[in-house]
């Protein structure tokens, strides 16, 4: 059957385009606009974050924001990385389109539809960016251009840093064959990353790409601190002990202490996080994947992922293996073994995808072996029944997000509503009382906002942040003395709060 390559491609990139417009409008209407993603702000804010030494993490996200004029409109930003989420694809069709046969259009078409790709794409997020650099330099190896690929990928490690083990396993499975190339691919990488390392030197960061490399490494030592999203309770857990630590150290040396303590429990926990990376559609620990694919359709297009992750499992696999290729393979074993150490992440995954696809792609024009695509997909379909672990997506996360953007911009009856949704959802948490607190504090019923209060310090007596608003409440219903008593001890685990609850603080001079 013959058909024209320019109308196959023109209709795929329209129903790409069209499945962005309707992901994109999809979100919109089961979220806020701004704010309600965990990271965002911090992926498009100063270079700086305050009491922190260095660039803010991840630091070429910033170096885009800028560029980009991303902090001007948020909508505007969000547009721009939709329409980036396109270029993976566009890398991998340029790098086979001199081979015909439907299969190079099926590789296209995976990519460029990829469930993932279009959901990520609409958020301020640096996974998107790196994923089509490591497109970009794979297409650059494939046309002989190595340093270009190099710099490419360089830059591509200060968006995702575990892209930073790239090199380490290119050099592993290339010592013997490809050194020269090896070595210049890895000296233009370094030329990419190399200042911002002086920067982050020079500021007293050390020589770190992103500064909480610890923190996530402490994450993944236990499925509690898995498990909990950034909130009141995550914020317990992080705040104990620290007072007066140093930063980041903290989490290291909590990390050592963890896999000290029990290194055959986390070799084992690492395991599981291994086989997570490979199930479908994965986990999400600040953000509802699964979900959020139900909801806008999205979840039709996972057999593309599916086809992609197996076809490129199986490419890894072939006796031939050529450079481009083994850095393929070398992106993949990076996300594998950052899942492995520290956690695995349905987004994070999302840079891997491109490498994927390029070696599903190798497996042209040899339609035989498609054959190997049979256990490699059998194996992920088995992973996403039957494997799970301690968190993997907390049910109404999203609503609490929104919820809580809500609540901030004054707009006390969306607020209702979400907050309603995410308990409807499952969502069992001190968040959702936290919020309900506030809300009521603010609609003029702060008896029953105390109330809610202290049910979220039962579930997180730690918080700082729930002893701060329970003070607040208590000053409110004319309880003084146990206001007080609540703000000494949201200063004692946050000595940062002194200056907001000074009112209060200083009610015992001035009775």
């Amino acid at each position: 059957m013959k058909y024209s390559k320019p109308l196959v491609l023109s209709g795929i990139l329209l129903t790409a385009l069209c499945l962005r417009i309707w992901s994109f409008s999809s979100i919109d209407r089961l979220l806020p606009l701004e704010g309600l993603y965990v990271d965002e702000v911090t992926y498009s804010m100063s270079p700086f974050i305050p009491g922190v030494c260095g660039l803010s993490r991840p630091p070429g996200m910033f170096i885009i924001s800028k560029l980009l004029h991303f902090l001007d409109n948020v909508i505007y930003s969000r547009i721009v990385l939709s329409l980036l989420s396109l270029i993976p694809a566009l890398a991998l069709y340029l790098a086979f389109r001199k081979r015909s046969g439907t299969w190079i259009f099926i590789c296209t078409l995976g990519l460029i539809l990829s469930p993932f790709m279009i959901l990520y794409g609409s958020q301020i997020l640096p996974v998107v960016p790196a994923a089509a650099l490591i497109a970009f330099a794979l297409l650059s190896l494939k046309n002989g251009r190595t340093a270009i690929a190099g710099f490419l990928a360089g830059i591509a490690i200060l968006l995702r840093a575990e892209l930073a083990l790239v090199p380490l396993f290119l050099f592993a499975f290339s010592f013997k064959s490809h050194l020269r190339k090896w070595f210049l691919f890895t000296v233009f990488a370094a030329i990419a990353v190399i200042p911002v390392i002086i920067l982050n030197l020079s500021s007293g960061a050390g020589p770190v790409i992103a500064s909480n490399g610890g923190e996530n490494l402490w994450l993944g030592t236990d499925w509690i601190l898995i498990s909990t999203p950034p909130g009141t309770e995550f914020e317990e857990l992080v705040s104990t002990g620290t007072s007066g630590s140093d930063g980041d150290a903290v989490f290291l040396e909590r990390a050592f202490s963890s896999i000290g303590r029990s290194p055959l429990d986390w070799l084992s926990m690492g395991g599981r996080k291994f086989l997570a990376f490979f199930s479908l559609p994965g986990p999400g620990r600040n953000f509802e994947t699964g979900w959020l694919l139900k909801r806008t359709g999205l979840i039709i297009l996972l057999p593309l992922t599916l086809l992609g992750m197996s076809a490129g499992a199986a490419g890894i696999f072939r006796r031939k293996q050529n450079f481009w290729c083994l850095t393929a393979v070398s992106v993949i074993c990076s996300c594998i073994l950052t899942a492995f150490i520290f956690f695995p992440s349905a987004r994070f995954r999302l840079v891997s995808l491109p490498a994927f696809w390029f070696l599903a792609a190798s497996l042209i024009p040899n339609w035989r072996n498609l054959r190997m695509v049979i256990v490699p997909a059998s194996f992920i379909v088995t992973v996403s029944l039957f494997v799970t672990y301690p968190g993997m997506e907390r049910s109404g996360l999203t609503s609490i997000l929104a919820a809580e953007h809500y609540l901030d911009s004054g707009n006390l009856h969306e607020t209702v509503e979400y907050l309603m949704d995410a308990q409807e959802r499952g969502y069992v948490g001190a968040d959702l009382f936290n919020l309900r607190g506030v809300h009521f504090s603010l609609s003029g019923n702060p008896e029953r906002g105390a109330v809610e209060f202290e049910k979220a310090l039962e579930v997180a007596p730690g918080s700082p942040t729930l002893w701060k608003n329970y003070a607040v409440s208590l000053w409110t219903n004319t309880r003084y003395e146990d206001s007080i008593e609540a703000a000494r001890r949201a200063v004692y685990l946050n000595p940062l709060l002194r200056e907001e609850l000074r009112p209060i603080l200083e009610h015992t001079l001035n009775p």
